[in-house]
């Protein structure tokens, strides 16, 4: 079962998405801040994360950038009721994902969560897993 860590100072919002996102089969911790956010992400395995924008002390892009910074291949969603007036597909470039808050935004995050889990779970492929084998061999050898 995937594991979602939702950041968003707005209690409201972050319940809605928690009852989505466990009522779509996933685990979720949530956090009410950027610090409190990255704690979690430090302190537990997180298959993607959710960032709010706009939260007092550490805004949503200081919190794609450490989170990326620690584990570059994580997807991370930001989302903003701003994200086209403050152009934030430019401003923070490291998420995978930049999502406007609003009517359509139940049905975008449903699908970047699916888009980007499916993209982030696939296998190694066949060559890959053979490479890692054979270091794996070699290491035991040594």
């Amino acid at each position: 079962m995937p594991h979602i860590l939702c950041i968003d100072d707005n209690t409201h919002g972050l319940s809605a998405r928690r009852v989505l996102l466990e009522g779509m089969g996933h685990k979720v911790t949530v956090a009410r801040s950027g610090r409190e956010g990255l704690e979690a992400f430090r302190n537990g395995k997180v298959d993607i994360a959710i960032v709010d924008y706009r939260m007092p002390q550490m805004n949503g892009g200081e919190v794609v950038r450490e989170i990326k910074q620690e584990n570059p291949k994580l997807p991370v969603i930001l989302l903003s009721g701003y994200a086209e007036t403050l152009s934030l597909d430019e401003k923070v470039p490291e998420a995978d994902c930049v999502l406007k808050k609003g009517a359509r935004e139940v049905s975008e995050l449903v699908n970047a969560v699916n888009r980007l889990l499916r993209k982030s779970m696939k296998k190694p492929a066949a060559s890959v897993k053979a490479k890692e084998k054979k270091a794996l061999r070699q290491q035991s050898r040594s």
